[in-house]
């Protein structure tokens, strides 16, 4: 009577852990307002974790099915070292589990991580554990995001944690990559050439130390700056990316020591899917977010499937009091005030016992995956008003290329930002298509097609 009992076969087998309720930071672009009630929901989680009330909750919903577990929340390394019975157990229950993740900051505790790996996690099975560093860029970029000193404090930080796991010989596969985030006014700075050619000069640097003490973990050598979302992006902001994006072609000459050559992490996904699009309605979790369909989300309150992470704290009303109180960014406040956070919480979230609710929550999550022509349709007919409105490029008057676009937004697709700023999963937010439909695919999409393997 597990989740799967709904499926001929195994679909859902892997978790997102609420593993930790605090964070020592409070990121400017963050969703989360770093209110008490944060401290209230880390204690209860600690209790389930302690008291072997989240690995019965795992055990309940997947069975032996579970092969992927990663720890989320706010800033996971507050908790990892609470999990040691809890992994000593779980090697006996989940057969299949070999794959562990988790996101740092690495502004808190690094030790943690370093104890995670060599000393909480069992010595009976290998594991693969993927890390993810949270670096912003050079400190102009990360300090203004984050905190002050931040950029030279999370590298000196990581520098410490994949030092002491590539020297102790861990049974363990570690690998670990960045993940820069910017904003707005990131991006403006960024369509400067000369800043871009900073970025990348402080992630080569960086890069250079890291790989040098990491010799025994796998690092990933790419440093593509990734957007913030949900945000209300304009015209503008379109053209500013752009010229973002022209700044990484003009700087892939450059002979760095040790990042991948500048290229935007959103022309790599449209070509590593270019190959398989005869099978776009077919082989729907190859084009699709996994949240909701390979995995789910376990939140803090009893048995609690969330879609994914996203979800984690909208079933708390200090959360919506808390935003409101502290200003979070106006989309996040305007789902809130249309009723769209509600419905998200409604559609996303679900106890595992209420068999009814379940039922629904399986087929809402299951709808925005599986049915693509309706997710199309909108984006076709959105992108086309946009052109004609002169809010994208007037290439997109054309409707094969309204389609195209439209297939490309579905390949970066987030069920749970499109409820957040639309009310429905199938529904993809108009600022998306502004901040790629103002020359960035264009760009992308002209290149890949002069590759003859696409020909």
């Amino acid at each position: 009577m597990t989740i799967n009992r709904y499926f001929n076969h195994p679909v859902i087998t892997a978790a997102e852990l609420f593993a930790a309720g605090w964070c020592n930071l409070n990121c400017k672009y963050c969703y989360i307002p770093k209110t008490d009630f944060l401290k209230d929901i880390h204690k209860v989680i600690i209790e389930k974790i302690e008291s072997g009330t989240l690995l019965s909750e795992l055990k309940e919903i997947f069975g032996e099915e579970l092969t992927h577990l990663t720890h989320w929340g706010t800033e996971p390394t507050l908790t990892v070292k609470k999990f040691k019975e809890f992994y000593a157990e779980a090697i006996k229950i989940f057969p299949k589990l070999n794959t562990i993740g988790l996101s740092s900051n690495f502004m808190t505790s690094p030790k943690n991580l370093v104890t995670f790996v060599l000393d909480i996690l069992p010595k009976e099975r290998s594991f693969s554990i993927d890390m993810q560093v949270s670096l912003d860029g050079p400190p102009y970029i990360t300090d203004s995001n984050r905190l002050g000193g931040a950029a030279g404090q999370i590298i000196k930080n990581c520098l410490y944690v994949t030092k002491e796991l590539s020297d102790n010989n861990s049974i363990h596969k570690v690998s670990m990559h960045l993940k820069p985030t910017i904003g707005v006014g990131n991006i403006k700075t960024l369509t400067d050439i000369d800043k871009m050619a900073e970025y990348y000069d402080f992630f080569d640097e960086f890069m250079f130390d890291w790989l040098e003490v990491g010799k025994n973990i796998s690092i990933s050598r790419s440093c593509d700056p990734t957007l913030v979302v949900p945000y209300e992006y304009t015209q503008e902001d379109g053209k500013n990316f752009y010229q973002l994006l022209l700044n990484q072609l003009e700087l892939q000459s450059n002979n760095y020591k040790a990042i991948s050559k500048p290229e935007s992490n959103y022309f790599h996904r449209f070509r590593g899917k270019l190959w398989f699009f005869k099978e776009f309605f077919t082989k729907h979790s190859m084009f699709t977010c996994s949240a909701g369909d390979s995995q789910i989300g376990l939140g803090d309150l009893p048995l609690a499937v969330h879609s994914c992470h996203r979800t984690f704290y909208l079933d708390h009303e200090e959360y919506i009091g808390a935003a409101r109180e502290h200003g979070l960014d106006e989309l996040t406040l305007q789902g809130i005030d249309t009723g769209r956070n509600d419905l998200l919480a409604d559609s996303h979230i679900t106890n595992f016992n209420n068999e009814v609710k379940l039922i629904k929550h399986l087929y809402t999550n299951r709808a925005q995956h599986d049915f693509a022509k309706h997710r199309i349709s909108f984006g076709v007919a959105a992108v086309l008003e946009l052109a004609h409105a002169g809010q994208v490029s007037k290439c997109y008057k054309d409707p094969e290329m309204a389609l195209l676009l439209s297939y490309f937004s579905q390949v970066l697709d987030c069920p749970i930002e499109n409820v957040s700023l639309t009310g429905s999963t199938m529904i993809k937010p108009i600022p998306m298509f502004r901040i790629f439909g103002n020359g960035l695919f264009e760009n992308i999409l002209g290149r890949i097609l002069k590759d003859s393997r696409y020909v």
